[in-house]
This record gives structure tokens, C-alpha cells and sequence, in this order.
């Protein structure tokens, strides 16, 4: 009987053990799987914020790239400015950093220096951030020498060659 109790005593542990070893190997299962799934997410967190950075250095890059282009650039905008006198002035203003040379005008489709208004030359060249001007010898009794004037001024400077800015002149 001592060796029967022995017997069962020793299965009986042997099952406890058993199960023991189950349970354990259940816990440590669930516990690596969580352990993946933080690493996973940890990963996926690393490659987001990797992601965010290379996107902060494409903006970064867009925008050195894009002040470069503009200290290249003329930025023309024309205007009729009213002289102390009453007439007109045709004026040609440089907002850019670099200068506009070979500038060529067009007035109601024609070259400026042909158009009736043309009271003098306009000069070819304007410097970063300044302003040119000419003389119109504008009539209200003549369409073609009273606004609104279709205006298309063209240029070149040290970002590309034959730059256009159009617009409608009115007083």
C-alpha cells in the first residue's frame, strides 16, 4: 500500500508538474506575443517618425531650392501712376532681387514704342526692387489713347529668358 501511495503521490506530481509547466509555457507564449506586438508597434512608431523626417527634409529642400529661384527672379508689376501735372505715367516696378533687362512691351497687341500713347521710350532695363517709367500722352477723345490698356510686359533675367506678365491698365 506504501508503494501504491508512493505511486500515486509521484503521479499526482508528476501531473502538477505538468500542469505547472503548461501554465508557464501558456504565460510565457501570451507574454512573447505581446512582446512582438510592442516591438511592432515600436517599429511601426520608428518608421512613422522616420517617414515624418525624410517628408520635413523634402519641405526643407523644396524651400532652399524655391529662395533660390527667387533671388534669380525679377517680379515685374506695372501701374499708371498720375504726374503733379495730370497726365500719365506708365510705371514698370521691379519687386524682385534680380533685374529685368531686354524688356519689351506690348500695348493693345502692338509694340509700345508704335502705339499712340507712347510719349516716350521705355527703358530695357529695371533693377532689383525699382521702378521705371515713360510718359503717356493719353486723350480721352481717342480709344486708343485712353484706358483701359491691355498690357503685356516680357523680359529676361537671371532665372529664364522671355518671362511674361500680362495685365488690363485702367485709371
Amino acid at each position: 500500500m506504501a508503494n501504491e501511495l508512493a505511486a500515486w503521490v509521484g503521479a499526482v506530481a508528476g501531473l502538477g508538474s505538468l500542469v505547472v509547466a503548461i501554465i508557464a509555457l501558456v504565460r510565457s507564449n501570451a507574454a512573447q506575443k505581446e512582446s512582438d506586438v510592442a516591438q511592432q508597434k515600436s517599429s511601426d512608431a520608428l518608421q512613422k517618425s522616420s517617414e515624418a523626417q525624410r517628408r520635413i527634409v523634402e519641405i526643407e529642400e523644396q524651400r532652399e531650392q524655391d529662395r533660390r529661384v527667387q533671388t534669380r527672379q525679377a517680379n515685374l508689376r506695372a501701374e499708371l501712376r498720375t504726374t503733379a501735372r495730370g497726365s500719365y505715367r506708365l510705371c514698370l516696378i521691379n519687386e524682385g532681387v534680380s533685374d529685368a533687362r531686354n524688356i519689351r512691351i506690348e500695348m493693345n497687341d502692338m509694340p509700345f514704342s508704335e502705339h499712340p500713347v507712347a510719349g516716350e521710350d521705355m527703358p530695357d532695363l529695371v533693377g532689383r526692387r525699382s521702378v521705371i517709367s515713360c510718359y503717356l500722352a493719353t486723350r480721352i477723345d481717342d480709344t486708343n489713347c485712353s484706358p483701359p490698356f491691355k498690357l503685356k510686359v516680357t523680359w529676361d533675367d537671371d532665372f529664364e529668358q522671355n518671362r511674361i506678365y500680362q495685365t488690363t491698365l485702367t485709371f
